[in-house]
């Protein structure tokens, strides 16, 4: 019932919001997952028995934009209700500035330094690297995550700063940039991680190029490196089609190579469905042995 009160009160504020600001936007989605794991035997230490399940969520966005002249406040929030009956927020954040310089905070994803392409399953076989996404975000509430951007032309500079008394939490700073030019988006940062409780900070660095070979393909080519660890992917779409590769290894002979596949189609030709099938397939160092799985996604934009 609780769900019920949650989603009511997010309608009544979109309506409400609809009415004072002409910028605000409201849609919603459903993703509905169906996983099969397949079984890995003993003594692997990525030992599993196979398993089937069902999980997914529908996605309820409200999003608005006011601005006076060059000034702007933006704002977005995700409810998650989950079917497992439970309910989750995705993201939740605001951004202000103007065209030259912003500031966003709350909960929220920072530039990404590893994309990973159509990843609807992706798994490892214990270890999976370093993909320069500790200070990322999406942190809960005992977490504060800000992020100061300056536009330059081509370029976006982007600083995050994450901040966290938690013992085991991280926090730390985290600048990135990307640069486009013509079809060519290239992406590097660095990150300076603190585990709270814990030693030293550790320093971690994201490259990646992406290259448009048109509005629905593209080719990504990634690497990321945190002491002992690195981490190099290539990806691409193709339209509905997406393969990728990972290559993960670290201290101690610790490695992964994992290899996912997904394809979408549309369902029924209904605007806003699709089905899609996937893979992923993982290979590990020694003492583990081959890891598959398989999904397929039914996503209905309402």
């Amino acid at each position: 019932m609780s769900h019920v009160f949650k989603l009511a009160a997010l309608a009544a504020l979109c309506a409400t919001a609809a009415a004072a600001h002409a910028d605000v936007t409201f849609d919603a989605n459903l993703e509905l997952d169906t996983t099969y794991f397949g079984a890995v035997d003993a003594p692997a230490t990525n030992a599993r028995e196979s398993d089937l399940s069902m999980g997914g969520r529908v996605e309820v966005n409200v999003g608005g934009k006011a601005a006076n002249g060059d000034a702007f406040v933006e704002a977005r929030a995700s409810l998650l209700l989950k079917k497992d009956g439970d309910t989750g927020t995705d993201d939740m954040w605001v951004k202000f500035g103007n065209a030259g310089m912003d500031i966003k905070m709350g909960r929220f994803e920072a530039m990404d330094l590893f994309p990973l392409g159509k990843d609807i399953v992706v798994e490892n076989s214990g270890y999976g690297g370093y993909h320069a996404n500790k200070l990322r975000g999406r942190f809960g509430s005992d977490t504060a995550h800000g992020a100061l951007g300056v536009n330059a032309g081509p370029a976006r500079i982007e600083v995050g700063l994450v901040y966290s008394k938690d013992t085991d939490a991280v926090r730390g700073v985290r600048p990135a940039v990307s640069y486009t030019t013509g079809p060519i988006t290239l992406r590097a940062g660095v990150e300076s991680v603190k585990v709270v409780g814990g030693g030293d900070s550790t320093n971690g660095v994201g490259l990646s190029m992406g290259y448009a070979l048109d509005k629905d393909s593209s080719l990504n080519l990634n690497f990321a490196k945190m002491e002992d660890d690195k981490s190099f992917g290539v990806n691409a779409t193709f339209g509905p089609a997406g393969v990728g590769v990972i290559l993960d290894k670290g201290a101690n002979s610790a490695k992964n190579t994992t290899f996912y596949a997904a394809y979408a189609l549309p369902l029924f030709g209904v605007k806003g469905a699709t089905i899609t099938p996937a893979v992923s397939f993982a290979k590990g160092g020694t003492g583990t042995d081959n890891q598959f799985a398989a999904r397929v996604r039914i996503n209905y934009a309402f």
